[in-house]
C-alpha cells in the first residue's frame, strides 16, 4: 500500500527552523507485532543513550495492528481480527551509563476499525486481497491454528488482558568523535500471559542486543539495533521447537522544526519456529514505516508511526498503527552519581587576609599598598574531638 504518501500530507506545513537545538525523539517503539509472534520476547526499537543517573522515564505505547492470514497444507490457519497492544513501562538511571527498565503489555483481541481503511487504499492502488473477502469487515472472523489434527494456537476476543512482563538493562558507551554512540542492552521475558489464550509463551526468553545512534548532520539523526533473542522451548501442545532468532531495525530522523520530526523506518524479523512448511509461522517479516514526533518539551514527546507489512501477509500483521507517549527528567536521589571533584584542605593554598582600602584625599598621591605578611599558620586549626570544648 502506498499509504506514505497520505502521511506525507498529513504534516502541518511549517517553515524549517533556524535553530540548530533540535530535539529528536529517538525511534518509535516498533516490534514484530504478528499475533503469534507477541508471545515471545523482542526487544523494542530504542535509542543507545542511557538516562542520567538518578532519572526516571515513563512510557506508554499502543500498537493496533490488522491481521489477516489464511494457511493450508501441513499447517491449517485461519486467522481474521485486530489486536490492540498497550505497553505500560519504566526505566530508571541506576547509574553513570546504566539504565534499566521494566515493562507489561496488555493485549486485547476483537474486530477492530482498520478494515474499511486499508479497503479503500488497496482498492485505490488496485492491490486488494482476496482473503478480505471471506470475512466481514470489523469481524473477529477465527483466530485457529492446526498441525494435523493437533490445535497449535487457539484464541478467543480478549479485552486488556496481560501478557509476559519483560526486564531490561542498557549499558552506553561514548566513542570519540566522529564514532556513534553505542550500547549494550539484554533482556529476560517472565512467563505471566495465559499460553492457553495465546498471551504468552508459557516459558522464559532472553535477549541480547546492540544500539547505535549518530548525528551526521545537525538536522537528521540515524538509529541502529541489532538484536537475537533466544526464546525456551518447546511450546503449545504440538510441542514446537524453537530456534534463536534475530532481529534488525533501522531509522532515519529528520527534523522540520524544533519540536517537529518526521522519521523513516524499517525492520527484520526473523521467527524462532522453524520446519513447518508455512510461512505463517517460519517465515521472515519485512516491514517499512513512516513516523512523525512531536516534542511538548525536552522531557515530553508523543509518536505516531505507521507500518506497512512488504514480506507477505501470512507471516506479518497487514498493517499497524503505533502511538507512543514518552516522559522522562523525574530525578530520584537513589542512584549513585559521579561524585564532584575533591578540594584542597583550608589548611593549604590558604587566602591571606583582607586588606582595607583607606579613602584618599583630594590631590593626594595615592599611597602604595601595605605589604601582606606571610603567616605560616593555618587559618583552619585542627579541631578537637567531639565531645570536648573548643578553647
Amino acid at each position: 500500500m502506498r499509504w506514505w504518501a497520505l502521511l506525507a500530507l498529513a504534516l502541518p506545513c511549517a517553515a524549517l527552523a533556524e535553530d540548530a537545538d533540535f530535539v529528536f525523539s529517538g525511534p518509535a517503539p516498533a516490534r514484530n507485532f504478528q499475533p503469534i509472534q507477541l508471545i515471545f520476547l523482542h526487544l523494542p526499537f530504542e535509542r543507545a543513550a542511557t538516562l542520567r543517573a538518578g532519572e526516571l522515564a515513563f512510557h506508554l505505547e499502543s500498537a493496533e495492528s490488522n491481521e489477516i492470514a489464511t494457511s493450508d497444507g501441513r499447517i491449517y490457519a485461519r486467522l481474521k481480527f485486530e489486536t490492540n497492544r498497550t505497553v505500560l513501562g519504566a526505566r530508571y538511571g541506576v547509574a553513570p551509563g546504566w539504565d534499566v527498565g521494566i515493562d507489561l503489555p496488555f493485549i486485547t483481541r476483537y474486530g477492530g476499525f482498520l478494515d474499511p481503511f486499508i479497503d479503500a487504499v488497496e482498492s485505490a492502488f488496485d492491490s486488494t486481497n482476496g482473503e478480505r473477502d471471506i470475512y466481514d469487515e470489523n469481524e473477529f472472523g477465527d483466530f485457529t491454528v492446526l498441525k494435523g489434527n493437533t490445535v497449535v494456537f487457539e484464541g478467543d476476543e480478549e479485552t486488556f488482558r496481560p501478557g509476559d512482563l519483560w526486564f531490561s538493562a542498557k549499558r552506553e558507551f561514548r566513542l570519540p568523535d566522529p564514532w556513534p554512540l553505542l550500547a549494550a542492552r539484554g533482556a529476560i521475558k517472565a512467563p505471566s500471559g495465559d499460553a492457553d489464550d495465546v498471551l504468552g509463551s508459557g516459558k522464559p526468553d532472553f535477549g541480547l542486543g546492540l544500539a547505535a545512534e549518530h548525528r551526521p548532520l545537525s538536522r537528521v539523526m540515524l538509529y541502529l539495533n541489532l538484536d537475537l533473542v533466544i526464546p525456551v522451548g518447546p511450546v503449545t501442545d504440538a510441542d514446537l521447537s524453537l530456534n534463536p532468532f534475530f532481529t534488525q531495525a533501522f531509522a532515519a530522523e529528520l527534523a522540520v522544526t524544533r519540536r517537529w520530526s518526521l522519521q523513516y523506518h524499517q525492520a527484520l524479523y526473523t521467527s524462532p519456529f522453524h520446519g513447518n512448511g508455512a510461512k505463517l509461522l517460519d517465515g521472515t517479516v519485512v516491514e517499512l514505516g513512516f513516523a512523525i514526533n512531536f516534542a511538548f518539551r525536552e522531557w515530553l514527546g508523543v509518536q505516531l508511526l505507521a507500518i506497512n507489512n512488504v514480506s507477505g501477509v501470512e507471516q506479518a500483521a497487514d498493517f499497524t498503527v503505533l502511538l507512543a507517549l514518552n516522559s522522562r527528567g523525574w530525578s530520584l536521589p537513589f542512584a549513585a552519581k559521579t561524585p564532584p571533584a575533591s578540594l584542597p584542605p583550608l589548611s593549604e593554598g590558604a587566602l591571606p587576609p583582607a586588606v582595607e582600602m583607606q579613602p584618599e584625599a583630594e590631590g593626594t598621591p595615592a599611597a602604595p599598598a601595605p605589604a601582606v605578611p606571610q603567616d605560616p599558620t593555618p587559618i583552619s586549626p585542627e579541631l578537637p574531638p567531639l565531645g570536648e570544648e573548643m578553647p
